[in-house]
Parts: C-alpha cells; structure tokens; sequence
C-alpha cells in the first residue's frame, strides 16, 4: 500500500489561509502515511514518501501550526467571522 502526499497550497476558492491550509494537508499526509506503514510497515515506497514528508513538508508545517496556535482569542474570534462571512456569502450567490 502506498499513501501519496497532499501538501501543497489552497484550492482556488478555498476559505482556508496558507497556514490553515499546510497544517490541514499535512495531518492528512501524516494520518495516511501512518496507516500505511500501519498496514504495510515494510512497503518501501510508504518508507520513501514519509522520508519526503519529513524532510520537505514537516517542518513548514511544523511553523504554520505554531503559528495558528501563537493567534490571540481577539484574532481567532475576527477569522472565525470572516470564514462565516465568507461562507454566509458562497451560499447567497
């Protein structure tokens, strides 16, 4: 079994920042490979992706999750209303 890596940047139209959108991606990397090499834990091909991972996708993601978590109540409060915004406005068009 072989997982694929998904990191990268938002989709056009994506309501998520940059940060938001690489600690998204990479936990669904993670979680991939982890039950990959859960299923498999000799497959090389889950080996090479998760050496990739690691050395060229945990770490930026690793900054953008500290990041997220350094947002003060007062900045997290004013993007939760601009997502609700932002989504209240999808739905009307």
């Amino acid at each position: 079994m072989t997982a694929t890596s998904s990191t990268g940047s938002a989709p056009a139209g994506s309501l998520a920042d940059e940060d938001e959108t690489r600690v998204a991606s990479a936990r669904i990397t993670a979680t991939r490979l982890g039950t990959a090499l859960v299923r498999d834990p000799l497959d090389r091909t889950v080996h090479e992706q998760m050496r990739h991972f690691l050395d060229h996708d945990s770490e930026p993601a690793l900054r953008s999750w500290a990041a997220l978590k350094a947002r003060t109540p007062e900045e997290l409060k004013s993007r939760i209303a601009e997502l609700l915004m932002a989504q209240a406005e999808r739905s009307v068009s």
